[in-house]
Order: structure tokens, then C-alpha cells, then sequence
């Protein structure tokens, strides 16, 4: 039997979020020769790190070399979670049992924190607290579940264990063997999101500088030197928050380029949907992943109209297309309500893996930075870019359990030529120990 197509006549390889979305203006964008702090990058590690500096009465600069939006942030899914990627038993065998359950209770804080972020600033952009399922894909996979059920409620509350037997009142799929329900979770439109958090940061008096790539950084604590092709400016300290983009930067930061990796995610949005389908396919009404190590994701839109799907991350079998059929294949297999929707955007994005997958803050050659954040980039790197400011501000509120040191990774030289063994590692793995 032959397949028909996935994808839709109209089918772009531009992200749903930008569509039709009217640039960004800054509001400040012609700062003095010096600030109290350079800021690179503006996503949301640094426009969050932004927006507490200049609320605080310092003066802020943001660098960004693109604009807002064409990053990494209105790249991905919208996915608002507390799931690190790095699993509370691998945490407990690298750290400890205190410090994997600080980093899992922390990520959950982060989460709360954007959402409170979005509510005081009243930054417009769809955000929905939702319940969301991790769909055990295997017996196993439910088994680990299962004996990590007290620890997870211990990090982070309120977590249902749903049997095999129960799970189509959560999800439309028999293809799962149970999963776990977690009561606090979130989703939005993350291009919004980062325009708002660009407005807020500006209006607090932070300027923000687009197409302006820094070219070197010189100097250090209290006299640094920020150096563009049009202009030269100072700073008492710099923080560094350019993601998956850190190999592109200035020589100073190429250590910390070389203890991340950047991987290709990948997304897809299908046609609207009728309201029946949607909860036909998603009765719970909020995302759901699956147990492989490269998760496979899909969760309603920001308004409940379309399907955004996410997977495939580092793989680089086929263009876009391709990958929109295999994601949207994966899901119509398991759930059969599914098929005979049609895709219309598969769009990629790069984020930055840490060797030990967790997101890591901390201090440089005198630079402060925030990288590694492993997919969980919206809630973590806004997260981790407060803590930062925090810091310079002279007031954290307690230690992170993310301001640890960066591990090196393993053969970094050869990243493009291991990256892809690696995910099919990762696949072996899955359906071997399952």
C-alpha cells in the first residue's frame, strides 16, 4: 500500500511563529560609548538578564547580530516545561541524589518564573498551563517511571502514574504503555514571546542593537572593551548569551564553544484542525512526549488550531520535507485520528547540548555566561539569564544548582563527523534496552 503525501500544497520551510509576524522595532537602540553591561545576544537568556539589570537602575546594552525572532527561540516548539533531558538516575550517578533533585526542583522553578515574567510584563503571547504526559515507550520505560515516581513528586509535585490501561483518557493512542501526568506544565507562542520580552527590556531603559555582531571582547572586570565593525564600546561586565551560536563568536569565548555542541532540531505545524479532532488526538489538552532519548513531541498550538510537532533532533537523513513526513509519520502511526491531516510548515533551529545535558551558568576569563540548555531553552536560559543578573547585581537569592562548571565534550573536533553515529547510538540504545 502506497502512502500519500503528509504535506500540505502550501507546505513553507519557514516557522509557523513568524508568519506574518511584523519585525521588531527597538525602542533604544543608540546607546552611549559605555554601560554598566554588554549583554550578547538577544534571546531570552540575555534579554531576561537585560530586563533585571535595567530594572534595577544599571545601564544595559544588548548585542544581537541577527534580529528578533530569527533565532533559535521562534525556531522551536513553544514547549513552556520542567523536564530536564538529562534523567533524574543519570543525574544522581554524575552529582547526587541532593544535587539531581535541586536541578529537577530549580527547572521547575524556572518554569514558574517565565510564566510569572509573562504575567507582570503582559507580554501577549498564548501562554496556557497545561497538563502534559510522557508516554512511556516501552514496558521498561514504564517500569523506570514507575520506581522514579517519588523522587519526581518530591521535585516537583503533583505527578500521576497512568497505567497502560487508563491512558486513552489522556492521550488518543493505544501505541504507549502508560506514561506519567504532570500537573504543571506550560506552552506558547515563543516568537511573542521573545518580542515581549525585547519590549519590556527596552522600556525598562535597556538598548538593543540588532545587526551588530561583536567581533572581540578585550579587557576584563570593571574596563571591558566591546568591539563591532562600526564601533568600539565599554562595559564594567559582559555577559554571554549566544547559545548554539558561540563558535561564531569572538576567540575569547572558542573554550566554552568547544565544551558545547550544536545540534539541529526540527518542528513541524499542520493545517487547522476542528476542535472535536484536536481533542480526539489530545483529550488532556497539552503536549505529550514520548521516552526516547531524542524525544518526539506534539502539543496544540498556542490558540488550539494546529498540531506543532517536534523531533528528529541532530539527525541528518533528508531536507525538510523529508523530515516533515517521518515526524508526522511517527505521530499518524500512533494515533489514528491523525490521519489524513495535512503538514504546512516544517521549519529548523539550532540549540546547544552540555556533555552532562543540563544547562550550565557561570563565570569565564572574567565573562559571565549561560549555555548548554540542551532543548529546554525558553524557560531555562530566561531563567539562568535572571540568575546572572542576580549575581551582578550582588543579591542572588540562594546558589544554583546550575552555576557548576561546564564539562568538556568528548571529541568536540570531530562533532559533524560523530553527531549523527551518536543519535543512532541513541536509537540502538532505545530499542535495544528499550
Amino acid at each position: 500500500m502506497i502512502r500519500t503525501s503528509y504535506l500540505s500544497p502550501e507546505f513553507k520551510t519557514e516557522p509557523y511563529w513568524t508568519d506574518g509576524l511584523e519585525p521588531f522595532r527597538p525602542l533604544n537602540a543608540s546607546p552611549a560609548g559605555s554601560s554598566d553591561v554588554a549583554v550578547i545576544g538577544g534571546g531570552p537568556a540575555g534579554l531576561s538578564a537585560a530586563l533585571t539589570l535595567a530594572q534595577s537602575g544599571r545601564t544595559v546594552t544588548v548585542f544581537e547580530a541577527g534580529t528578533i525572532g530569527d533565532g533559535a527561540v521562534a525556531r522551536s516548539a513553544g514547549s513552556l516545561s520542567h523536564v530536564p533531558k538529562a534523567s533524574l538516575g543519570d543525574l544522581t550517578a554524575s552529582y547526587g541524589r541532593e544535587a539531581a533533585l535541586s536541578i529537577y526542583r530549580e527547572a521547575r522553578a524556572a518554569r514558574e518564573y517565565v510564566e510569572g515574567l509573562i504575567r507582570e510584563h503582559g507580554i501577549d503571547c498564548g501562554l496556557q498551563s497545561v497538563t502534559r504526559f510522557l508516554a512511556a515507550h516501552s514496558e521498561a520505560a514504564f517500569a523506570r517511571q514507575k520506581s522514579s515516581l517519588a523522587s519526581l513528586r518530591e521535585s516537583w509535585g503533583k505527578v500521576e502514574l497512568v497505567p497502560r490501561d487508563e491512558q486513552r483518557r489522556v492521550i488518543g493512542s493505544d501505541a504507549f504503555f502508560g506514561g506519567l501526568q504532570m500537573a504543571n506544565s506550560a506552552t506558547l507562542q515563543p516568537a511573542l514571546l521573545q518580542h515581549g520580552l525585547a519590549r519590556a527590556a527596552t522600556l525598562a531603559g535597556a538598548a538593543l542593537l540588532l545587526g551588530t555582531r561583536v567581533d572581540d571582547v578585550r579587557g576584563g572586570p570593571g574596563a571591558f572593551e566591546i568591539v563591532t565593525r562600526k564601533a568600539r564600546y565599554r562595559a564594567s561586565d559582559v555577559i554571554l548569551a549566544t547559545a548554539a551560536d558561540t563558535g561564531f563568536g569572538p576567540a575569547r569565548f572558542q573554550s566554552l564553544a568547544r565544551r558545547i555542541v550544536a545540534m539541529e532540531a526540527y518542528c513541524v505545524a499542520t493545517e487547522e484542525v476542528s476542535s472535536n479532532l484536536m481533542k480526539r488526538v489530545l483529550p488532556l489538552q497539552g503536549p505529550v512526549s514520548d521516552t526516547y532519548k531524542i524525544i518526539n513531541y506534539i502539543a496544540p498550538s498556542h490558540d488550539n488550531r494546529r498540531f506543532i510537532l517536534s523531533g528528529r533532533a541532530g539527525r541528518t537523513d533528508g531536507g525538510l520535507a523529508q523530515k516533515a513526513e517521518r515526524m508526522f509519520g511517527y505521530f499518524a502511526e500512533r494515533f489514528p485520528d491523525l490521519r489524513g491531516v495535512k503538514v504546512t510548515h516544517c521549519w529548523s533551529g539550532r540549540f546547544a547540548i552540555s556533555a552532562d545535558w543540563i544547562p550550565h551558568m557561570g563565570v569565564e576569563d572574567g565573562v559571565h555566561y549561560a549555555l548548554g540548555c540542551c532543548g529546554t531553552g525558553i524557560p531555562m536560559a530566561t531563567w539562568l539569564g535572571h540568575r546572572i543578573a542576580l549575581e551582578i547585581l550582588g543579591r542572588p537569592s540562594s546558589g544554583s544548582a546550575f552555576d557548576r562548571p561546564l564539562p568538556p565534550m568528548p571529541f568536540h573536533a570531530a562533532r559533524n563527523l560523530l553527531m549523527p553515529l551518536v543519535m543512532r547510538g541513541y536509537a540502538l540504545r532505545d530499542s535495544i534496552l528499550r
